[in-house]
């Protein structure tokens, strides 16, 4: 009996000190402009914060303007741990949406869907502008969708237990052996 407490103690401890890091998966920290945020000019860039790197596997980012056509302009670009979208030049007024996905720095999916608002048209803004032949296209992310907070505390409490039995099951055996 004393071995199998030993077991389950040594488990325990072992499950116990380990790196608690490795279930964490970067997320978004800031966007500029910000989420509901009313700006007086239209931004030259849609910027999208993470806390790590994201990959460029799968990151993009759709900026649709007033009448729902898109206005970013060429790819999103990473530049360290932010994704910047160039939207185009001499924006309306009016509310704009920002559509985006990206991929962590450990693989993990992300995406969201935030709104700005731009009070003064820029001086040569055009009526209507005509979409560009290759903006990416976003299946529409549902603003009342849940971000991924990791894994769910199950698989943990799971791995402990399992060690827990491993360890009462090695002590069986070498109990047989003594």
């Amino acid at each position: 009996m004393g071995q199998a407490l030993l077991g389950m103690a040594a488990t325990a401890l072992i499950v116990g000190t380990g790196p608690s890091v490795a279930l964490a998966h970067d997320g978004l920290v800031s966007t500029t402009p910000a989420p509901a945020e009313t700006v007086s000019t239209a931004p030259s860039a849609v910027e999208l914060r993470f806390t790590g790197e994201p990959l460029p596997l799968g990151t993009q980012v759709l900026v649709s303007g007033p009448d729902g056509a898109p206005v970013s302009e060429g790819p999103a670009e990473i530049r360290d741990t932010a994704v910047v979208q160039p939207v185009r030049d001499a924006l309306p007024a009016g509310a704009y949406r920002v559509e985006w996905r990206s991929t962590s720095s450990d693989g993990h999916p992300l995406s969201g869907t935030y709104d700005f608002t731009v009070t003064e048209a820029a001086a040569s803004a055009p009526a209507s502008a005509p979409a560009a032949a290759a903006e990416p296209v976003l299946e529409p992310a549902r603003a009342d969708a849940p971000q991924d907070a990791g894994l769910p505390a199950v698989y943990p409490l799971a791995g402990v237990g399992l060690l827990g039995a491993l360890g009462v099951l090695t002590a069986r055996r070498l109990r047989r052996r003594s």
